[in-house]
Parts: structure tokens; sequence; C-alpha cells
């Protein structure tokens, strides 16, 4: 065994610079080859679950992404999968045979993106979002200008993203409301439903992170909401009193079948939720870490509730009753108070997550409220008063976007980071190869030995991802790509 072992080096960050962790290596330090068979002693073990190695450089912006115990985690991996999506699978009317399949392949492929991003984060000692992909499109020297620009399009990208969500979760929310309401009001009644609902979020769009109490709260219950709309909607389906969502039928050309199933199992805070539970795991080498805090575990779970709270859904969708207008048992208004709350609730987990506006320092410390909060659901609040013409094409455009960075962009940067890429050194540290350095030291050629032996382990046990990957890029996302764009001009 070694007597100190050899520090693990990040070999490149964003900006293309070496970055070593220990800026005291030196090459001429005695070590001692470990054989492989002795998997017990080896000082650069790599773990079984995934090939990749822990490191203690592993960034983490805390800022962003506050330490949250798994429970809090689980929470937030489940509760994109119970909302709009979830919500309009009653009225899809597919066949059991076209509904049932793709529920679970598009379930499976949520848990497998979400494992892409993880493993990512983890290949890249890095939990954001922005520096997983300069690193994986712009890495090197001379490539500023197009950093700024990935950077730029990264957080429009990602902020029209949230600001659609909770512009169709307020829209909805609103509309669905609206048939309970008398007609005779002197005020249009979209408009004042609308405005109370703003009133009554004004407290829970300023919280600063998703481990804030009130965002917590107001999460925890629109999980609450659903599970009793749920169980509201088997009555009603039971006794034939189902009646058709209206807002089914508000949205764009996108909105078919197994397009709201996959829109269903999208999410977009993966890396946030897993800085987090990592910010709040003990240090490395401190406890081991128990089934409870693994992320693949939460990922899997909420995946497995998931299919448990919507795939009766589809079963209803395909043996609709006729609606009997004579039973006693009214629960459509519950189903449509129910239905509303719990999107109206999820909102302000979607803007806390939403990039600030570029508001200058000075502006900000002169103000001592959230300014960029307050500006984005400002904007959330009008958009959703758009006319029903342009709220169908934002609607599309979120079910394309929320498929496409679920599904697609995980699966692009790892192509590109493991193919097209140099692979990220393990052992070794990058350094530059110059006619006037000495000849590699005996040192030198055993870490590079151990390095290859590493890296052939990675590449074996990063096969089947590889696979599923390229089935994840081309026949899902590129198929999802052909299927929309002939949608849209009415191919079929």
């Amino acid at each position: 065994m070694p007597v100190d072992p050899p520090p693990r080096l990040s070999t490149t960050s964003s900006s293309g610079e070496s970055s070593p962790i220990l800026s005291n290596f030196n090459s001429a330090t005695s070590l001692i080859l470990v054989h492989d068979d002795d998997e017990s002693s080896a000082p650069f073990e790599v773990p079984d679950d995934d090939g990749i190695p822990e490191s203690p450089d592993f960034e983490i912006r805390r800022s962003f992404s506050p330490a949250m115990p798994p429970s809090l985690v689980f929470l937030y991996l489940l509760s994109p999968y119970l909302k709009l999506g979830a919500m309009l699978l009653p009225y899809t009317q597919l066949p059991l045979k076209y509904g049932i399949p793709p529920l679970f392949i598009f379930a499976i492929l949520s848990a497998f993106a979400r494992q892409i991003w993880y493993m990512l984060a983890r290949y890249m000692r890095s939990a954001d979002l922005e520096d997983i992909i300069l690193d994986a499109f712009a890495r090197g020297r001379g490539k500023e200008s197009l950093r700024s620009w990935l950077r730029a399009l990264l957080r429009g990208g990602t902020g029209m993203l949230q600001v659609l969500l909770a512009v169709i979760y307020l829209r909805e929310s609103v509309h669905v409301v609206l048939p309970l309401l008398p007609e005779d009001l002197p005020v249009s009644p979209r408009l004042i439903v609308t405005v109370i609902f703003t009133l009554a979020q004004l407290p829970l769009v300023s919280a600063l992170s998703l481990a804030s109490k009130r965002v917590v709260f107001a999460t925890w219950s629109s999980i609450a909401t659903y599970v009793l709309w749920f169980c509201c909607v088997a009555v009603a389906h039971a006794n034939g009193t189902l009646e058709i969502n209206p807002g089914w039928l508000r949205m764009g050309a996108l909105w078919q079948g197994i397009t709201t199933i996959a829109f269903t199992f999208t999410s977009s805070t993966t890396l946030p939720l897993y800085a987090s539970l990592r910010a709040g795991s003990p240090p490395a080498g401190l406890s081991k870490s128990s089934v409870a805090r693994s992320f693949r575990t939460l990922s899997t779970l909420s995946v497995a509730v998931a299919i448990c709270f919507t795939l009766p859904l589809i079963f209803f969708t395909a043996h609709m009753s006729p609606i009997m207008d004579t039973h006693p048992l009214k629960l459509q208004p519950a189903i449509v108070v129910l239905n509303s709350l719990t999107l109206l609730l999820a909102i302000p987990s979607v803007l806390v997550t939403t990039p600030s506006l570029p508001i200058s320092e000075r502006i900000r410390r002169a103000i001592t409220i959230p300014l960029s909060k307050y500006l984005v659901f400002v904007l959330v609040v009008l958009l959703s008063l758009v006319p029903a013409r342009i709220a169908r094409v934002l609607s599309d455009v979120l079910v394309a976007s929320a498929c496409a960075s679920t599904f697609f962009l995980p699966a692009l940067i790892h192509i590109t980071t493991h193919f097209f890429k140099r692979p990220l050194s393990i052992v070794m540290p990058q350094m530059s190869v110059s006619p006037n350095l000495p000849s590699p030291s005996v040192t030198d050629e055993l870490l590079q030995r151990k390095e290859d032996a590493l890296q052939r382990r990675q590449f074996r046990k990063r096969v089947i991802w590889d696979i599923g990957v390229w089935v994840l890029l081309l026949p899902v996302g590129g198929g999802g790509f052909v299927w929309g764009a002939g949608r849209l001009a009415g191919r079929w």
C-alpha cells in the first residue's frame, strides 16, 4: 500500500484550464502498484454502482441547491409527475393497447434520463446544469464567446420553460373553476378569479429556495389535493358521473394521447435536487450513504409512486361510462376545485427554480424585496390572460420544450461528453506535453497504467447505458421531432 495515496485531480474546467485539487502533487512520490485482484485494498477503487468515483472536489452551489433531507428531495422528484399531464389523462380517449405501453415506457425513460443527469454530475464533479453544458460543448481555451452565448441561451431556455409551465398552471387553474361561477357577474369572471389567485400566490412566490417552508407546505398540499382529486375521479368514473375536462379541449395541436403521457413524466429539477441531497449528506468518509440517501433509490421510488397514481387513469379513459345526470352523488364540483388547487399550489416550486432576471447590482441593493421574482410572476400573470389562440401556441411550445429537456438533452450531452470528448482523468493529472520535459518516471507509468485500467473498467460498465442513450436520442428524440413537425404541418 502507498504511504500517501496519490491525489485525484480534476483535469479541466469550463474555462479549459487545468485545476488540480492538490497543488503539491509530486510525480516522484513513492507508489506501489496494487493489483486489481485485491479489490478490498485498492486505493483507487471505483464504486460498483455506476463506475464513477466519489470526488472531494464535487462542486455544489449552495445558493441554488440548499441542503435538503431525502424526504424533501423525494417530494420534489414526485411532484412534477402528479400535475397537469396526469390530470388530463382520463380525457385522452386512448385505448388500453395504446395507453398502457407508452405510460410504462415514458416512466422508465424518465427514470433513465434522471440517472443520466446523475452520472454526468458525478463524472464532471459538478451538479450545476450550466457547468455541465459548458464543459460538454465549450471546453477549452479560446471559446469564451461560445461560452457566453451558451450561458445566455441556457438561462433563457430554462427561464422560458419554467415561465410557460407556471403560465399554463395558472391559466388552467382559473379556467377550470369558471363553470362553477354565475354568468351574470358585472366583471369578467376570468379576471376576478385571476386576481384572487394572484393575490393568494404573492406570499409564496417570494420564497428563495425549494427548502423554504412556504414552498414545502404548498408542494405537500399540492400532492394531497391530487390524491383527493384522484379518489374523486375514481368514484365519479365508477358512478358514471365523470365529465370531460374542458382544459383538454383548450390545448394545442401537439397535445395528443401519447404526448400527454410523455409530458406527464417530464421534470426539470434533477440536478438541483441531486445537489441538495448531496449537500445534506454527511461528509465523505465520515459515514456510508444509506439506501434512503441514494438518489437512484429516491428517483426510482418517485417514478413507481407516479405510476400507481396515473396507470388507473388510463383505464378510466378506455372505459368511459355514459354520464348519468340522475345520480345523487355529484362529485364534479369537488373534482374541479381539487384540480384547480393542485395546479395553483404547484406554481411556487416552479417559480423558485426560475433563473433570475438580469437586474443591475445597484438596483438590487437599493430594493429589499426580491424584485426579479415579482417581475417574473407579473409576466406569468400577464401571459395567462392572453387569448385562447395564443395560449394554444404556448402550450405546444411547453410540451415540446419539456419533452426535449427531459429526454433529448441529457442523451445529447452524454453522447457529446463520452464519444466526442477526451475522457476526464481519474487519477492522472492533466499535463501539457513539451519536448523540454523529462521522460516519464516509473511512478508516472504506474499511474498511467492505473488510469488506463480504471478508464477501461468505466467504459465496460457504461456500455449498457450508452445503448440506452442512443435509443433515447434517436428513436425517441428523433422520432418525436419528426412526429411533431408533421403534426404542426397537418400531415397527421
